[in-house]
């Protein structure tokens, strides 16, 4: 299946999770992500359940100190 990641295509297997994409793009050990699937905020709790269907648009954004 074919998804979006931060505007960029990438390939996964058609039952992947989201922590299966957040683990391909090793954000998944990061602290200070947020996740939004089409839109949608994911709870961290839920990024193992969470499957994802062909042409999600996935938005993966980090915190980032400074001022």
């Amino acid at each position: 299946m074919n998804i979006f990641c931060n505007g960029n295509p990438i390939a996964l297997d058609d039952c992947a999770s989201l922590f299966t994409l957040l683990s391909v793009t090793e954000y998944v050990d990061q602290k200070g992500i947020a996740v939004a699937v089409n839109n949608c905020v994911i709870k961290k709790q839920d990024w193992e359940s969470h499957q994802l269907q062909e042409n999600d648009k996935v938005l993966i954004v980090s915190a980032t100190k400074g001022g």
